[in-house]
């Protein structure tokens, strides 16, 4: 594999989450998650009106605007007064916001997440982007600006194989008190099973931001379709209460039921948002899933 820095222990760092094959499939792959939506010079054209030679729109002219950008081959036509809109080549940031609450401890979900963030980071690094990581439970973590090159990337492995599952999740609350601290817009991937409360606060404090925003989420093989356990003691994973319980037939239709109906409501939030939704299994491919997320995520 190609270094990702210069020495066996930065190169470790990374084969402790990615192999050499998975890094070398998202080295040829070529994709970037990167989006036009802020505001230092960069490679990526903004939502945001500037000066450059990329012409996008016309709008009807606004007093104060620059003589200098009205349409006058529009105005000779049709004795209107435009003013032309042009985009401008900025860099917008990728931010991977992932939930280490102790109920992604379950299934394999934590240890999911953990990889495809250093999947996304890694798609992010080859592109020449900056990007951070930032870990919550019930309050985000990591709030440090986003970097870009080596040693960013390094330093964004090593935080991710130091994560383990803990605490309670509130989305409306970890993903507010993230958004609170006014980043620069970016792209905003947030990793999570969204079995939690609060997840349409969280995103629509996201989306306030003005952040193109996708979520993420990762359900293990059991959330899915359960076994048929008999009788069992159910603990909560975050609360750590428990209750007997027969898990049969009868109780796994209503439980699926149940998770089809929170699902759906996650969806409407996310279409409602503009909000991008995905769904991998913790048993699947992290790398085929950033891949999946690069191709088919259009914000």
């Amino acid at each position: 594999m190609g270094r990702v820095e210069g020495g066996p222990a930065d190169r470790s760092a990374a084969l402790g989450l990615l192999s050499a094959a998975e890094l070398g499939a998202l080295r040829r792959a070529r994709l970037s998650l990167r989006r036009a939506w802020a505001h230092a010079p960069g490679g990526h054209l903004s939502r945001r009106a500037g000066a450059s030679l990329e012409f996008a729109d016309h709008r009807p002219y606004q007093p104060g605007d620059d003589l200098r950008l009205i349409d006058w081959a529009v105005y000779a036509r049709h004795r209107k007064l435009v003013t032309k809109v042009f985009s401008r080549e900025v860099e917008a940031p990728m931010y991977v916001l992932l939930d280490r609450s102790a109920s992604m401890g379950l299934g394999g979900k934590l240890h999911f997440a953990r990889r495809l963030a250093a999947a996304l980071l890694f798609l992010a690094f080859r592109g020449g982007d900056r990007f951070g990581v930032y870990p919550f439970a019930a309050e985000p973590a990591g709030l440090g600006r986003p970097r870009r090159g080596r040693a960013a990337l390094v330093q964004a492995f090593r935080s991710l194989l130091d994560l383990v599952p803990a605490g309670r999740t509130d989305l409306g609350r970890a993903l507010g008190a993230w958004a609170e601290r006014a980043w620069e817009p970016g792209v905003c991937l947030v990793l999570s099973d969204f079995l939690a409360p609060g997840l349409r606060e969280g995103l629509a404090a996201l989306r306030a931001g003005r952040h193109a925003v996708a979520a993420v989420q990762i359900l293990a093989p059991e959330d899915l379709r359960p076994p048929l356990l008999g009788e069992v003691r159910l603990v909560d994973a975050e609360e750590g209460r428990g209750r007997p319980a027969i898990v049969g037939p009868a109780a796994r239709r209503a439980y699926q039921e149940n998770l089809r109906r929170w699902n759906e409501g996650l969806a409407q939030a996310c279409a409602e948002l503009g909000v991008g939704l995905f769904l991998f299994a913790s048993d699947t491919s992290p790398v085929a899933a950033a891949l999946t997320l690069a191709r088919r995520w259009r914000p």
